[in-house]
């Protein structure tokens, strides 16, 4: 019997990966029928997986017990039957070589294949190196798998927005998967995430973010290494240098401002979806309390009454 594959993706923050796993989660019954099973069983399971890998609980506001187990129970499930499987989330990117072992060894008996999702890098690299630095996030992978051509790097483009669909497609090929005529869900309705402690880096130290030339010379850079490293390439490796950020005639602004901007007001924008998350899930708590609250008041009345 020829060796189970695992697809684990893991790429870049707001390169458009998010888009790509709701996009399998919204189609895993496809996936199944091709042979590759998605065994965490919701978005949010692998989340707090990713979460649990990480050993970043607190930083989510989450308890330990909200995420221990889970990353075991997701292995447990992808090591039944015979079907290849494919598990990841974007929040794997900045593993550190300790964790991405502990997520390999999870996977024992898979012959296990990276998913790099990537796009140009954006100011938020000098903070968040671990996570948005392109050529980093390839040696901790590569490291942890035999051959370089079992890494996969999805080039989305200079910007998430570029073309997910060639994205899409892209991943179908390498989890041999046909996704071109799977739908992919608006990005407006995605639910994104936003690490508080993430926020309050980004509002202490916006003028530490890397500036248009810094960005510029990083993609060209990640651009010649990715050319020459063996792994399996998808899209051209020149859309990872940044194009130039337009400014309006006479505005006086510098494309560093622009794109410290742009980084700023996607923040916004997770942040705002977070607290429309977390006011759902109050919304939920609350009634679970009121409906155990009147079981309590009505387990009382007969208690009085037999008594």
């Amino acid at each position: 019997m020829a060796q189970r594959l695992a697809y684990v993706p893991v790429g870049l923050p707001h390169s458009g990966s998010d888009l790509l796993a709701a996009a399998a989660e919204r189609h895993r019954a496809a996936f199944a029928d091709a042979g590759v099973r998605l065994p965490a069983g919701s978005a949010d399971e692998m989340f707090r997986a990713a979460v649990e890998l990480r050993r970043d609980h607190r930083s989510w506001g989450l308890r330990r017990k909200d995420v221990e187990g889970v990353w075991a129970a997701v292995c447990r499930r992808a090591h039944r039957g015979r079907d290849h499987v494919m598990v990841g989330h974007d929040l794997l990117a900045g593993c550190t070589p300790d964790q991405v072992a502990l997520l390999v060894d999870g996977l024992a008996g898979f012959e296990v294949h990276v998913v790099v999702t990537a796009t140009a890098p954006d100011p938020r690299v000098t903070l968040f190196p671990e996570d948005h630095d392109l050529l980093g996030v390839l040696d901790r992978w590569s490291a942890a798998v035999s051959a370089p051509d079992r890494i996969h790097v999805v080039v989305a483009g200079s910007h998430e927005r570029d073309d997910p669909a060639s994205a899409w497609r892209a991943l179908g090929r390498v989890v041999g998967v046909a996704t071109d005529g799977l739908v992919l869900p608006d990005p407006a309705t995605l639910r994104r995430r936003a690490d508080p402690t993430a926020l309050r880096l980004m509002a202490e130290a916006t003028g530490a973010m890397a500036s248009a030339d810094d960005l510029r010379r990083l993609g060209e850079r990640w651009a010649v290494e990715l050319a020459g490293s063996g792994h399996d390439v998808h899209g051209d490796p020149a859309a990872l240098v940044p194009a130039p950020s337009p400014t309006p005639p006479g505005s006086g602004a510098e494309p560093h401002l622009a794109g410290v901007t742009e980084a700023l007001s996607a923040t916004l924008s997770e942040t705002l979806a977070e607290v429309t998350r977390l006011r759902e899930r109050n919304r939920e708590l609350e009634e679970r309390t009121a409906r155990l609250e009147r079981k309590r008041n009505r387990l009382k009345r007969r208690l009085a009454e037999a008594g």
